[in-house]
């Protein structure tokens, strides 16, 4: 039966995951403190008072800033702590919602990413919102078996986490996830319905491990398969919680 293998959320927009064994998923949300937080990358659209959808070129983002990929990070989601370790072994901490402490961290962003950074640095965090790429409220699906499909294409070796996805399946044909738009499956507790494919940008192309360049996986993909697609968002349709190992229950035949 096909398996939920992996469950991942991304606490600050652009950084590293954090793997999660169990997660609770309600309506209308994301993965709790999935892009919870972002940093805006100088003076922007983002506006506290007025919570809205903002485009990620505003904020500091893999695809961006490639260097991002250096850091190892932590979040503390009940402390609201988050900590950054760097290529020489320093280690800093910042508490999410003390702007006070945030001093430390932007300044070695600022000088790794050197121009790069286009103005002064701030943490956004709208409570209850994700500041994902987009505007909707959905988590985002991987289908193991077609990463596989597309390692044997390209000839690399490619880790899922290069999608930054935070469902994780194996055990079904490859691309068949891009079936489900429209339809229900199931994990664990929660029923989820298939939204949209995931077309993919350049943050895919740098390697997790060396926070390097490697292979570019959107043109891969346009290259062997005609479109530059990887995955698939999906709304939660049910409150339930999502366990490492649960099985995952596919569409049948006709549903709608």
């Amino acid at each position: 039966m096909p398996q939920l293998t992996a469950l991942t959320r991304f606490p600050v927009k652009g950084f590293g995951p954090d793997r999660l064994d169990r997660a609770d998923l309600k309506p209308g949300h994301t993965l709790p403190f999935d892009r919870a937080w972002a940093i805006e990358n100088g003076p922007g659209d983002f506006d506290p008072a007025h919570p809205a959808h903002v485009k990620k070129k505003h904020f500091l983002m893999l695809a961006g800033q490639t260097d991002l990929a250096q850091l190892q990070t932590r979040c503390d989601t009940a402390g609201r702590g988050f900590t950054t370790r760097w290529p020489d072994g320093e280690s800093i901490t910042v508490a999410l919602d003390d702007a006070a402490s945030h001093g430390p961290l932007f300044a070695r962003l600022e000088t790794l990413l050197g121009e790069q950074v286009r103005g002064a640095l701030r943490f956004a965090h709208i409570p209850g919102q994700a500041l994902t790429d987009i505007p909707y409220p959905h988590v985002s699906l991987i289908n193991a078996a077609s990463v596989r499909d597309l390692e044997t294409r390209t000839g690399h070796a490619i880790d899922p986490i290069r999608f930054r996805g935070n469902l994780l399946i194996d055990g079904v044909e490859p691309w068949a996830e891009f079936d489900w738009l429209g339809r229900d499956i199931r994990i664990g507790d929660v029923k989820l319905r298939g939204q949209s494919r995931i077309r993919r940008c350049v943050a895919t192309s740098i390697n997790p491990d060396t926070a390097r360049r490697d292979i570019d996986l959107p043109a891969a993909l346009m290259a062997h398969y005609g479109h530059a697609d990887c995955g698939i968002y999906m709304s939660v349709e049910t409150s339930g919680a999502v366990t490492i190992g649960d099985g995952v229950e596919l569409p049948g035949p006709g549903q709608a």
